[in-house]
């Protein structure tokens, strides 16, 4: 089993699952301006819309997590791609909002069961650090492929092909289920190292995981909304948007050669400073120059913290426990920040959604400046994640 395990036809399957198992995520706003154009859906209920897929993939995620050890694995991830699959179909012949609604939450669910299962496989594989690495590079190349290919996918096909799309790629991912083992081995799990007790720091890294995909989940959602304000056409908001996907791997990779080299305060003050000055200039920008700048900046910088946001807590549990806790904030993160967006859009307020954005990564660098207070040490490596 561990020959399999730690195969690269292993490492392509887990790659496929997460894509599959993220759903709208990295489509919201490419999708949600189709379905404000073609179903009639408002700026708020995208919001909610979103917002209650991330939530339910959130709880879907707690849930398989907690039975990871007591159920087969393999059955956990089969029945998340069920959801998947079934949502899919519901979700591209839905018949009035409260169905798509609730055909997303189901997906959603899935999604999550589905995450949590490649979580704890990747936790089995020898090269952990490399595979969250490779599964992140995998997330952000499919992101650009298919934030930019989705405009043209929705005026040939409709909406309903973009859910349908989630089915098909359900069903292609049930025979590499195979490869994941059914339980946790024994013989990989250490009881060399304890993990910390949680302290009040641990608790502020964790708000601050929610909080920066939540800022981040405030602006996503409605940011094809505001190219299309600005007269900008759908495949030139794909374009843009699938480049900003790329502009965050290299966020990542600056973040990965300065290393040592930045301490986790500083890289932290760039990120939010960062994304402050980006979602401002996106909402009150009024040009495309403007709106494309903008957008790659605050990919970059947010994915340049996020990798550092992910070293510390490694750096604080070596266990991963935390940073484990770290992806559980992470969904609920994503799925308030669209909900709480939809309170102050009113019927396309654009600017206070921005301004929404920016206060919450205010608030994280108050969270920063006192979690890394007593911090001596610079960073050493980083693990990867989502």
């Amino acid at each position: 089993m561990n020959d399999k395990i730690d195969t690269k036809r292993t490492l392509a399957m887990l790659g496929w699952l997460m894509v599959t198992g993220l759903g709208t995520l990295q489509l919201q706003p490419v999708l949600g301006g189709a379905l404000i154009d073609r179903a009639g859906v408002g700026l708020s209920q995208m919001a909610l819309l979103f917002g209650g897929e991330l939530v339910a993939m959130a709880v879907g995620s707690g849930v398989a997590a907690l039975c990871l050890n007591r159920f087969d694995r393999r059955f956990i991830c089969l029945a998340g791609l069920a959801l998947v699959a079934v949502s899919g179909v519901s979700s591209a012949f839905a018949g009035s909002y409260a169905l798509l609604c609730l055909s997303r939450c189901v997906a959603g669910a899935g999604g999550g069961a589905v995450q949590a299962v490649i979580y704890g496989t990747t936790a089995l594989r020898a090269k952990k650090d490399q595979t969250f690495a490779a599964i992140n590079i995998s997330l952000l190349l499919w992101g650009a492929i298919t934030v930019t290919a989705t405009p043209l996918v929705i005026n040939r096909i409709g909406v309903a092909g973009v859910f349908l799309s989630f089915t098909l790629m359900a069903v292609l991912a049930i025979p590499g289920v195979k490869l994941i083992p059914p339980h946790a081995q024994a013989s990989v799990r250490s009881n060399s190292v304890s993990a910390p007790r949680l302290g009040v720091k641990d608790v502020g890294i964790l708000a601050l995981f929610a909080l920066l995909f939540g800022g981040h989940g405030v602006l996503w959602v409605y940011q094809e909304r505001i190219g299309h304000a600005i007269g900008m056409s759908p495949a030139a908001i794909g374009a843009v948007l699938g480049l900003g996907v790329l502009a965050g791997a290299v966020g990542s990779a600056i973040a990965g050669a300065l290393n040592r080299r930045l301490s986790h305060t500083s890289a932290q003050m760039i990120a939010f400073t960062g994304s402050i000055l980006a979602s401002l200039v996106i909402v009150y920008g009024q040009s495309s120059v403007a709106y494309a700048g903008a957008a790659w900046l605050l990919m970059a910088v947010w994915f340049f913290g996020l990798t550092y946001l992910l070293a510390l807590t490694a750096e604080r549990d070596p266990t991963g426990r935390l940073t484990a806790l770290g992806n559980a904030s992470v969904f609920v993160g994503q799925g308030l920040g669209p909900m709480a967006a939809a309170m102050v859009v009113g019927a396309g307020n654009f600017r206070s959604v921005g301004w929404l954005s920016s206060g919450v990564y205010l608030v994280c660098i108050g969270i920063t400046l006192f979690v890394t207070a007593d911090l001596k040490r610079r960073i050493g490596g980083f693990a990867a994640g989502k």
